[in-house]
């Protein structure tokens, strides 16, 4: 009785099928990704750092967690204050009751990830007293001794005054 299939056709089946099943063994972990853009998928990116040392001081008031991700200087600065709300409010100018912090990435450029300087637009959508509030906030980003840390908090750049 001579076989339907042929050597070469059970050969190629034999080597693509172990192909085919490690390409669906990917990872769908749900959060490997964030909701604020391929940027921030590392875990030690600028943003993700900008991003957790404005929640340790708007959302958690630890002003110990924000000084450890900043610069010496901004640290200084820090210590001036006693609790991360008087930082948030005198030295940000920003108050939230709830707050909501996005990482603004659509004009990222790519040369950024191969340097030790970033800057990182971020975006503050809140709640105050009952009114939405919405800041941008820019923040340039060093990296030292290979962890990503918060140099200098710049105004919203797209901010209107004197209108």
């Amino acid at each position: 009785m001579k076989s339907f299939y042929s050597a070469p056709f059970l050969l190629t089946l034999v080597l693509m099928l172990p192909v085919a099943l490690l390409t669906g063994c990917g990872d769908s972990d749900s959060e490997s990704k964030t909701t604020t853009g391929t940027a921030a998928t590392a875990t030690d990116s600028p943003e993700l750092t900008a991003v957790d040392f404005f929640k340790a001081v708007l959302v958690d008031n630890n002003l110990k967690k924000a000084r450890s991700m900043s610069v010496p200087t901004l640290q200084r600065v820090l210590d001036g204050y006693a609790s991360g709300k008087a930082v948030g409010r005198t030295l940000l100018n920003m108050s939230f009751d709830e707050v909501a912090i996005t990482i603004e990435d659509t004009n990222k450029n790519v040369r950024e990830f191969y340097t030790d300087k970033a800057d990182v637009m971020l975006i503050f959508t809140g709640v105050k007293d009952g009114n939405k509030v919405v800041n941008m906030r820019m923040v340039k980003m060093v990296k030292e001794r290979g962890k990503w840390l918060v140099s200098k908090i710049e105004d919203d750049p797209f901010a209107r005054t004197g209108i």
